[in-house]
């Protein structure tokens, strides 16, 4: 068994394969399952270390708290150990009502992957490099479909791959320290933890955006870009974990309004980004083909923004560009446990190819950072075609193992959400179910108190849709000459 590289001459993208990295292959016969099962005792100490990864009792609350600060909590096999037998252990217990995740010390969530260490692992065949995303995988499984309320707090970092350990939550506080983006284009690698499953679900093309960019999201912008789902300032952090510790009770619904007792929306400019630039981002974003994104950046009216995007574009790798496109088309229509299997199968890919250990040296070994290497150096040296032939053709030799057949297709809370651009669609135009009997909102007075009913006053629903409404909308006469809104489409 070998493994591809890519190379290219002239016109044509051609591949050999190189034994160096038959590890990956090595490993199809030895990866058999998840190291923890589901036969956990309740409220059970799992007997591992605990050294970069701190456990918390606390009355009827449970904690993890990332406690690696000399990497800024980045995320490694050890640590996955560490939480995954001890979450399965919660989660059945009666004793544990609520279960936080966080980090040590101020300002610090995760930075995601420790790259240097799987690098490392690669360049040694170390298995440990693929065991890392399989036994995440299997965690990120079931952090989405835990009884247990699960609480994440984005105090300062959260990127890449720590998306894993919060996207797929039903209760995501950013806080102003919060800085959220997606840096894998600029180390020449794909995604993983679930993120082709979270950000087609974004309003728009955001999620194409931000993870073809690697644009920072951050404090207020992350909660009402979604990728959030409440904002606390941090100073009010420690009152709001005191309250949880309190709870007697493990409902979603009663979490959520201790959440919103303490969450403050500050008032703001923009919802996420300003109205000319989000309605760029879909006329740019929603093309399938990079080459009709930066003709469509082209052809917007020059700004700084578009200008920094298209130098971002042609800054990353082209391969990873092309395959993040790609991925993200694919999985709109994906379970949970698809887009987890495609981003397994990717990844075994990346982790050989030159981009990957060229976008690392350069960014992060390098000292002062330099510009990358990529190869092939741009995007029309490797086309689709390309990407379809190597990338999602012939699978990967390790299939990824899920301790259980666990899914999703939508996440199933929600509700605790703001309302996404999609939800406003459905009540205007009447597409939604629930709109069958009653019709559809005429009104932005309608939507507006509809929207306000449903998520129960929750804290920014009211600047959310008015800004849905302002861009997404338009006022036309109905037979009788009564005004109600239409919606409408930029393209």
């Amino acid at each position: 068994m070998r493994l591809l590289f890519h190379h290219h001459f002239g016109s044509r993208l051609c591949c050999q394969y190189n034994n160096a990295y038959s590890f990956v292959y090595q490993l199809k016969r030895r990866i058999h399952i998840n190291p923890f099962t589901p036969n956990q005792l309740p409220e059970q100490e799992i007997d591992v270390p605990k050294t970069h990864v701190l456990h918390r009792k606390l009355s009827g609350a449970r904690m993890f708290i990332l406690n690696r600060p000399e990497k800024l909590n980045a995320l490694n096999l050890a640590m996955i150990r560490n939480i995954a037998p001890q979450l399965k252990a919660w989660d059945v217990s009666k004793l544990a009502k609520v279960i936080l995740m966080k980090g040590a010390n101020e300002g610090k969530f995760s930075v995601g992957d420790d790259v240097l260490d799987i690098i490392h692992k690669v360049n040694t065949k170390d298995p440990d490099a693929l065991y890392y995303f399989q036994e995440k995988s299997s965690l990120i499984q079931m952090i989405s479909t835990l009884s247990t309320p699960y609480v994440s707090i984005l105090d300062g970092y959260a990127l890449g791959g720590a998306l894993g350990l919060f996207a797929h939550s039903p209760f995501r506080i950013a806080t102003e320290k919060t800085i959220f983006s997606m840096p894998e284009p600029t180390m020449g690698v794909i995604f993983n933890a679930g993120s082709s499953f979270f950000l087609p679900k974004l309003d728009g093309d955001i999620g194409t955006y931000l993870a073809l960019t690697g644009t920072r999201v951050e404090g207020l912008d992350a909660f009402y870009a979604g990728i959030a789902t409440h904002y606390v300032p941090s100073s009010r952090l420690l009152a709001l974990e005191d309250r949880l510790i309190d709870l007697e009770t493990s409902e979603h619904e009663i979490i959520q309004r201790v959440l919103e007792t303490f969450a403050e929306p500050y008032p703001t400019k923009r919802i996420g980004f300003s109205q000319s630039i989000r309605e760029s981002i879909d006329r740019c974003f929603r093309h399938d083909r990079m080459e009709d994104i930066i003709k469509a950046l082209d052809e917007e009216k020059q700004t700084s923004w578009t200008r920094e995007t298209r130098h971002k574009l042609l800054a990353m790798s082209p391969t990873s560009l092309r395959v993040t496109l790609k991925a993200l088309r694919k999985s709109k229509n994906m379970s949970l446990i698809e887009c987890l299997k495609m981003e397994f199968d990717l990844m075994q890919k990346f982790l050989v190819t030159k981009d990957f250990h060229e976008g690392v040296d350069a960014s992060l070994l390098n000292k002062p950072r330099r510009k990358s290497e990529w190869m092939p150096p741009t995007l029309k040296d490797i086309s689709d075609d390309d990407i379809e032939q190597l990338y999602f053709t012939k699978p990967s030799p390790n299939a990824l193992k899920l301790p259980s057949n666990m899914d999703l297709i939508n996440y199933p809370y929600t509700r605790f959400s703001l309302p996404t651009e999609e939800d406003v669609r459905l009540a205007i135009t009447g597409d939604g179910p629930e709109f069958g009997l009653e019709g559809r909102l005429l009104t932005a007075q309608d939507v507006l108190q509809w929207f306000e009913k449903g998520h129960r006053r929750k804290a920014g629903v009211k600047e959310k849709i008015m800004d849905i409404l302002e861009r997404k909308t338009t006022t036309v006469n109905d037979s009788n000459n009564n005004p109600i809104l239409q919606w409408k489409s930029y393209y």
